[in-house]
């Protein structure tokens, strides 16, 4: 994959798009929502690995549809789901220590959706919605990993790694494990609903082993949030349909994959471009509006909070250790 061109990379990506809404286009009319949902979870965590090496894309997979299953189970349960997203959050934030902290960190990013607001398939029983919920993200990270080994054999590189010490990556566990875990009992208690999740994918994406990328990821974050909220909200207002807002959201998708994975673009184009791709696939079924508003309102608390816990605690740990390369 470091080896392609910028053209094959956007080709790939194209493909691995189509491969992601194809199988999601189809759920949604045939009025599984909640099964297309947790399938684009799936494929959006193996794809983010993909790039990594597809042995890494299969483990995600397989830890994605572990995690949904724990997820599902103890949501009903305050503390123990808190705990368990901490801990999950925080062993994936491990990854750090051979610069693979980004992808990996996308099992939680997306699981924290699970965890607020687990699916529910009619007619299903409480156990059957817990195993069709690990086995439809595995699924959807699996059918990714799969397509893009037939598409283009194996990878013979990825994105640069930037890799830190153990001192740097223990302190960013722990920090990511007890944030998470705090952030994910303060959502159970109070906003337990979908959107509530958002204040999570927002803390995991912005806080980053170096405190100068923190604040530098949380102000993108924030601009890459409000102008695709923007874009989403004008979108909802013009009445688009299922499956066409599906469909849209999916070009939206491949959008911010290029310009993450094939040219480079700043870290807040990435964002402007996913957050209406999230926003229309989310709002199916509910209120888009209301998806959008929360969206930025969510991303503007989870900004504010990173940006005062990096401020509390660059000097008081991350400081300590010695200076190494940033991510």
């Amino acid at each position: 994959m470091a080896r392609a061109s910028r053209g094959q990379r956007i080709l790939l990506i194209g493909l691995l798009t189509i491969a992601l809404m194809a199988p999601t286009v189809l759920l949604m009319i045939g009025g599984q929502a909640d099964l297309a949902t947790l399938y684009v979870y799936g494929g959006a965590i193996a794809m983010g690995g993909i790039f990594y090496g597809l042995r890494l894309a299969i483990a995600l997979s397989v830890l994605a549809g572990a995690a949904g299953i724990a997820a599902a189970l103890l949501s009903p349960y305050t503390v123990p789901a808190a705990i368990f997203f901490g801990l999950l959050t925080g062993g994936c934030a491990l990854a750090a220590l051979r610069g693979l902290h980004s992808p990996v960190l996308m099992v939680p990013l997306f699981i924290g959706f699970v965890l607020v607001a687990p699916p529910q398939v009619a007619g299903a029983s409480s156990l059957v919605n817990v195993l069709l919920t690990g086995a439809v993200i595995a699924l959807g990270g699996l059918w990714m990993t799969g397509t893009a080994r037939v598409l283009f054999g194996r990878p013979s590189g990825g994105p640069d790694r930037h890799p830190f010490g153990p001192r740097t990556t223990i302190a960013y566990a722990i920090v990511m494990a007890v944030v998470l875990g705090v952030a994910a009992w303060v959502v159970l208690t109070f906003a337990k609903y979908h959107q509530g999740a958002w204040l999570l994918l927002t803390l995991i994406i912005v806080m980053q082993p170096s405190p100068h990328d923190t604040m530098t990821k949380s102000l993108q974050r924030l601009a890459g949030t409000v102008a695709g909220g923007a874009v989403a909200m004008l979108l909802i207002l013009a009445g688009l349909n299922p499956p066409y807002a599906v469909i849209l959201g999916g070009v939206f998708f491949f959008i911010a994959f290029t310009a993450r994975f094939a040219l480079n673009r700043p870290y807040w184009e990435f964002v402007a471009a996913l957050t209406p791709g999230i926003i229309l696939l989310d709002a199916q079924g509910g209120d888009g509006m209301k998806v959008a508003e929360d969206r930025v309102a969510f991303t503007v608390i989870g900004v504010v909070v990173v940006v005062a816990i990096t401020v509390a605690i660059k000097a008081i740990v991350l400081r300590k250790a010695p200076d190494e390369v940033s991510a």
